[in-house]
């Protein structure tokens, strides 16, 4: 970056579980011969996201405890955010991943220039649930209405009929912004990453801001007792009325390794991750959803404990 001059600034949305953390991962790993910073905007008191990006040389700094574009303290750690990873690291880049409920325009419509150049809203869309999503959340489509790129996501595992209607739902939406598809494998990435941080001219423009945080809570679940997968599973599946977004780590009863447990758009999953080694064992999720409170959470994630051994 060259010094007196704002830094290029590209905000990577869509809505929750579409897959920003795996297009911000994977744009790190390649290679591309420029230093991005990441800023990385969490509903939860937990930062899950900011764990899960790898630095590949860059600096990630996580805004966790709200939505950007709604509260105030964290639209000044955001400004201040910039300001410092600019100062710290020179990057040549900075990629804000916004909160699955964020809206671009009111982002865009508060941003210090002086600091951040934009470059462009990309938005990336879940070929396999944008459809549902869009009849369930208005923030679906401001997000793609507001994007000067779309990224589809999931195409190997959306159905042809799905993959039809989502194109057609984005004609309808935002038919001028560019498309691409984003690579099953890392392969192909490298050659995504040019189009990904390139200058856009922007479109999102400023619109009234909708208070969505009413009706949309983060619950986090923090526990060091072994759970047991079968009854965690089931607990995630009889919220699946009102969750939009489930993501964490989870000590599971008799394994060595952590799990990643996640729900995202229309499928939930435990999967294998690293072992645990001489880290302190401990569940940590984040449940994202409608009419949901810590609570509750604890209450039914609490019946999932495996019993005490005797």
């Amino acid at each position: 970056m060259r010094r007196g001059m704002a830094t290029p600034f590209t905000i990577l949305t869509g809505f929750l579980g579409a897959g920003k953390t795996t297009v911000l991962n994977r744009t790190l790993g390649a290679p591309r011969g420029r230093r991005i910073a990441v800023l990385v905007n969490e509903l939860g008191r937990v930062a899950i996201d900011s764990r899960l990006i790898l630095g590949g040389g860059g600096d990630v700094l996580e805004l966790a405890g709200g939505c950007v574009c709604c509260k105030i303290d964290v639209k000044n750690d955001l400004w201040d955010g910039i300001a410092d990873v600019v100062a710290r690291s020179r990057p040549d880049h900075v990629v804000l991943e916004t909160t699955g409920i964020a809206e671009p325009a009111a982002i865009l419509a508060g941003l210090d220039r002086a600091v951040a150049d934009p470059y462009g809203v990309v938005c990336v869309v879940d070929a396999d649930a944008a459809v549902d999503a869009l009849d369930r959340r208005p923030e679906v489509a401001e997000q793609i209405q507001a994007a000067d790129r779309l990224l589809l996501s999931k195409l190997d595992i959306a159905g042809p009929d799905r993959i039809a209607a989502t194109h057609a739902a984005l004609d309808r939406l935002n038919r001028d912004a560019e498309r691409a598809a984003f690579p099953a494998g890392d392969a192909g990435t490298a050659a995504l990453v040019p189009w990904l941080l390139a200058r856009r001219a922007a479109r999102a423009a400023a619109r009234p801001h909708r208070d969505h945080l009413h009706q949309v809570a983060a619950a986090t679940f923090v526990d060091a007792a072994p759970l047991l997968a079968g009854p965690l599973l089931a607990a995630i599946d009889g919220w699946r009325d009102r969750l939009l977004r489930v993501k964490g780590v989870a000590n599971l009863a008799g394994e060595s390794r952590r799990a990643y447990v996640e729900l995202a758009g229309r499928r939930v999953e435990i999967r294998p991750g690293e072992p645990w080694g001489a880290e302190p064992r401990c569940t940590e999720l984040v449940l994202i959803g409608e009419g949901i409170d810590d609570r509750e959470v604890r209450r039914r994630l609490w019946a999932c404990r495996a019993p005490a051994a005797s």
